[in-house]
């Protein structure tokens, strides 16, 4: 449930402490006006009026990106540039700790006579972004890479906050390194993707009162968005009152959306016939009698691999449906004078309304079989002859993390869409999403030109941030979570269309909806949960946690206790908060959060999910397919062996090992070969005498914050809120309050 019922900050002022020179609280409203919130099942329904109620009193400050330019179908989906934060925010914070109590986000454009607008998404869809705040004892540094097995790839890949770990390896990365720790012991850098799709001007990021990121000494700012332009220029006027209605432009052929449809089939990310497959696990060979054991399942792998065999791109590309030719990818002869000599045919005729191989339409074959999910390979782009197809390279590769990217669906119990045969786990079945849209690719087919090349769009995104001294004791630091519970490979899967015999489809109250679930253990507590998913088909995502000791094959939400279930807030549908404001975008979405926090604002204190096994149920609107829909769970919350960090001197500070990007993320949970070894790795945590001496001290530390016995070490405990605790008993549920 979600809703926007009053949000009263009660907490009072925080402790009394010197006040920092020049530091004056802003009277502001929100950039972006108030925030919706999921109820959890011991809280209640509410929403963030302001941020500049937050207690102690917040100041805010503006920053823009870069700028970006897009043609109508054209990607943006590279790393900008790190800008500076303003100076008196430098000056004012340089050798102290920022609390960053929420941010909020728009893209914009000025007009020609210098008015900054809002872009809405129905011109400029925000796919994702990925954002840093850097501090001053931190680094930013540029690295070009020479392709996509340049050593360095891997490396880089794994370090990737976004959607997945595919990276641009044809442009430059901007890689923050330096010491994690400032020698005061604070972060020198914060992550702060969350929310980061269409969803995310309306959807919260920030934190309840008492809690908040905090960064030593903050300078830069480094962004690195995905936005997909699908606005029609003759039909949207984007200068006047915003948004306007949409209208769609041109769209490839393999475009899902319907017609009359509120979005633009391009922001799905469509295969198109610019692009080709290059399956690296397969070889092919012409077979003139007889059919193929295994077929070539579409015409993007069929034109590449007729390339490869003939070792040629001079040759006539077709798809059809040809009851004379024999079924999938064949080869024949070309018979138009002065043309190619050969001619390649992508036949979709069924297997048994087609003819079989000959010597006149010879097959292409893969010379062996591979299980489904277990090819390799990557999508290709082919730039047309026009000047504005900028486009270039291979998308990131189909395989595991180990080779340097990750686009590969786990098995059950992690997800069930190898199970469903799902098309985005496979890039021989691949027909659209994000590994589709790589930076500067247009989404029209080749014979469509990019239309309005002479009226680019010129964008940069805007960020306002809230924030306050940090003051240890009245806020405890939260950082962004190792949970990232991923149902697709790792974020993205296909919505296929519903009906009778589809797997994961099913009628709940008329609709067609298509269901998808996956378990893995959880880490850290939380204090803040987004779910990122798209418009238009997005439903619902719910996270359960089981008892623990439960093996992840038996985590289900028949057994599991609801945590959290967003559900998203659709503009046109007269929502409060929404309607009638710039981002009243008919079919575009704001996700409601779950958010914890002080009981007295009607929030339940954090969840403690370390080692809890976790059940996701994501539900989708499958009345219409979908391209690369998400499905990734991203959570804020705060790390059980760092509540407490002492300062470092500054010898220390110069010996520690880099850590290029904070908290460690773990796109990919524990794989587990079978069902015994999921219930092993679940039974238990390590007992305390397995554990380092530093790691045995903390948890000693954190014991008696939450049992209320003194703490142990050098420095007192701080206070922290109240916890939810695992709950070993057989009998009792997964979470219980202490």
């Amino acid at each position: 449930e979600s809703g926007y019922s009053p949000f009263m900050l009660t907490l009072g002022s925080v402790a009394a402490g010197t006040p920092m020179q020049g530091f004056a609280p802003s009277h502001q409203d929100n950039m972006n006006g108030e925030y919706p919130l999921s109820k959890t099942p011991g809280g209640k329904a509410s929403h963030i009026k302001r941020f500049a109620d937050y207690p102690g009193g917040v100041e805010s400050f503006e920053v823009y990106s870069p700028p970006m330019t897009t043609l109508y179908s054209q990607v943006w989906w590279s790393p900008l540039p790190p800008v500076d934060l303003p100076a008196d925010i430098v000056r004012r914070y340089n050798g102290t700790a920022m609390a960053l109590v929420g941010w909020e986000v728009d893209q914009v454009r000025r007009t020609s006579e210098g008015v900054e607008k809002s872009v809405p998404m129905s011109a400029s869809y925000n796919h994702h972004w990925d954002s840093w705040l850097i501090g001053a004892e931190a680094r930013v540094r540029k690295v070009s890479l020479s392709g996509p097995d340049d050593p360095a790839a891997a490396d880089l890949a794994g370090r990737r906050s976004g959607c997945g770990a595919e990276l641009p390896w044809d442009q430059p990365q901007y890689v923050v390194e330096g010491p994690e720790w400032s020698v005061r012991g604070h972060p020198t850098h914060a992550a702060l993707t969350s929310g980061n799709g269409g969803e995310f001007r309306k959807t919260l990021h920030g934190f309840a009162p008492g809690y908040a990121l905090v960064v030593d000494s903050p300078a830069q700012l480094q962004i690195t968005p995905m936005n997909i332009d699908t606005w029609n220029r003759e039909a949207m006027d984007l200068s006047g009152p915003v948004p306007p209605p949409f209208v769609a432009g041109p769209l490839p052929r393999a475009s899902l959306a319907p017609k009359g449809a509120q979005h633009s089939g391009l922001l799905e990310c469509p295969m198109t016939t610019r692009l080709t497959k290059v399956v690296d696990s397969a070889t092919y060979a012409a077979v003139d009698n007889g059919t193929c054991v295994e077929p070539i399942y579409t015409s993007y792998e069929c034109f590449q691999a007729a390339e490869d065999l003939l070792r040629t791109s001079d040759l006539a590309k077709e798809e059809g449906t040809a009851p004379d030719r024999p079924p999938g990818c064949s080869l024949s002869h070309a018979d138009r004078p002065g043309g190619p000599a050969h001619r390649a045919f992508f036949n979709l005729a069924p297997p048994s309304a087609a003819a079989r191989c000959s010597a006149a339409a010879r097959c292409v074959c893969p010379e062996r079989a591979t299980p489904f999910g277990e090819a390799t390979g990557a999508v290709l782009y082919h730039p047309t002859s026009q000047p504005a197809d900028i486009g270039r390279g291979k998308a990131a590769p189909f395989r595991a993390s180990s080779s340097g990217g990750y686009k590969r669906c786990r098995p059950w119990p992690a997800s069930d869409l190898l199970a469903h045969r799902n098309p985005t786990c496979d890039v021989r079945h691949y027909r659209g999403g994000q590994y589709a849209c790589s930076h500067m690719w247009s989404l029209l087919d080749a014979d469509q030109p990019i239309p309005w090349a002479d009226r680019p769009l010129v964008f940069r995104h805007k960020y306002r941030f809230w924030v306050q001294p940090y003051r240890e004791e009245a806020v405890t630091r939260v950082s962004r979570s190792p949970n990232e519970l991923l149902l697709g490979s790792p974020w993205e899967y296909d919505v296929p269309t519903c009906g009778p015999a589809v797997a994961g489809c099913s009628r709940e109250g008329g609709l067609w909806v298509h269901t998808v679930r996956g378990s893995m253990l959880g880490k850290q507590s939380i204090a803040h949960l987004n779910s990122h998913c798209h418009a238009p088909t997005c439903l619902s995502t719910a996270l359960y946690a089981c008892a623990v000791g439960t093996p992840l094959v038996d985590c289900n939400a028949s057994v599991g206790r609801l945590v959290c279930e967003t559900r998203p807030v659709y503009g046109g549908s007269g929502a409060p908060g929404i309607s009638g404001s710039r981002f009243d975008e008919a079919g575009y979405i704001a996700l409601a959060d779950c958010l914890w926090g002080d009981e007295a604002l009607g929030l339940e204190a954090p969840a403690d999910v370390d080692g809890v096994p976790l059940h996701i149920v994501k539900k989708a609107n499958a009345t219409f397919g979908h391209y690369g829909e998400m499905s990734g769970t991203r959570t804020w919350g705060m790390a059980r062996d760092r509540v407490q960090r002492r300062p470092r001197d500054a010898e220390a500070a110069a010996r520690s090992i880099p850590y290029p990007h904070g908290t460690p993320t773990h796109p990919i949970p524990p794989q587990y070969p079978n069902p015994e070894a999921a219930a092993r790795s679940a039974e238990r945590l390590p007992a305390v005498a397995e554990l380092e001496p530093e790691t045995r001290a903390t948890r000693a530390a954190l014991e008696g914050m939450t049992t209320g016995r003194p703490c142990r070490g050098t420095r007192p405990c701080p206070p922290v809120p109240p916890m939810l605790a695992r709950d070993r008993r057989t009998t009792g549920g997964p979470l219980s309050v202490d």
